[in-house]
């Protein structure tokens, strides 16, 4: 389920399905953005509260994304920031009514829950792209604006470029095509086992994550590979993966543990690709058919992820 492109004059949702920005300025900086863009911005009414480490309560959080669903004059939905708890919403989203009314839906790092339980239940194509108080204030990158609105205002497809300097690379097994799917490792591990994840079957997963020391990395590589997604998904993509301190004691790199895993990976496998907690972010559509090619390191999107 593709929702429409968006277009100069739509109406932005604006929502923390997950934490509240620590910082107002930076709300503030995202709707002057999007509005120096052509959009125009609605902050949901709950956007704004916290309890504790959460953006006010489940219930709050819950009613402000169907309140964004349902709105018909909404084009897009953005997520503020990340942070935890949009996980906590799961069991008590309408998935009819998200299916029934399809819109561009943003964020990425804990929105990956939301994302994953929307392609599985909602069948709605998602975007891992950036936040309005996260990627769209203060230092904004070009390569990140620039080809998320490629993606959702043009309906790009093509071969994805990545930052000048940075190179996309592959284990040289060859090439698979498959649904995109996948986001923050750590996020989608921690719902494994639940009826919100999409079925690894003939999928290319996509997965980043932040601040994780080597062995966490260890543990969440083992926990895919050890729930038969080595041999079902069609193939893996690796973005960026920025390291937490290991603490004292003996350890491996970061490196050493992915070549441990991806040499257990007898499929195409990409890395470095330019996705994750970074500046240079290329947006992500999950839902929709990619083909990688591990001996040249290419991504290919061969769809438009937008009608």
């Amino acid at each position: 389920m593709k929702p429409n492109r968006l277009k100069e004059g739509d109406l932005v949702a604006l929502l923390t399905p997950a934490s509240a920005p620590a910082k107002p300025e930076r709300v503030d900086g995202g709707i002057k953005f999007l509005k120096e863009r052509g959009f125009r911005t609605v902050t949901l009414p709950n956007t704004g509260k916290q309890r504790g480490y959460l953006a006010g309560a489940d219930s709050e959080r819950i009613d402000d994304i169907h309140s964004a669903f349902r709105d018909q004059g909404v084009k897009a939905v953005i997520s503020l920031r990340g942070g935890y708890g949009a996980g906590r919403l799961l069991p008590g989203l309408d998935y009819g009514l998200i299916g029934n009314n399809p819109k561009i839906f943003t964020g990425y790092s804990d929105i990956t829950t939301l994302q994953m339980a929307m392609m599985a239940r909602s069948s709605l194509v998602t975007f891992a792209g950036p936040m309005a108080a996260v990627d769209m204030t203060g230092e904004i990158s070009d390569y990140t604006i620039r080809n998320y609105f490629k993606i959702v205002s043009d309906g790009w497809k093509g071969e994805v470029s990545p930052p000048e300097g940075e190179k996309i690379s592959g284990n040289g097994k060859g090439c698979a095509t498959g649904i995109s799917a996948g986001g923050n490792l750590a996020v989608y591990c921690g719902i494994m086992g639940s009826r919100y994840l999409p079925e690894p079957d003939g999928k290319i997963f996509f997965f980043e994550d932040v601040s994780e020391p080597p062995y966490r990395i260890d543990r969440f590589l083992n926990q895919l590979r050890l729930a038969g997604y080595f041999e079902r998904a069609a193939g893996f993509v690796f973005g960026k993966f920025t390291e937490g301190d290991p603490g004292d004691g003996p350890t491996l790199t970061q490196a050493e543990v992915f070549q441990d895993y991806i040499d257990m990976i007898n499929k195409p496998v990409i890395t470095d690709f330019p996705f994750g907690h970074v500046k240079d972010l290329f947006t992500v559509p999950f839902g929709i058919r990619v083909e990688i090619d591990s001996n040249s390191g290419t991504v290919v999107y061969s769809e438009s992820a937008v009608d």
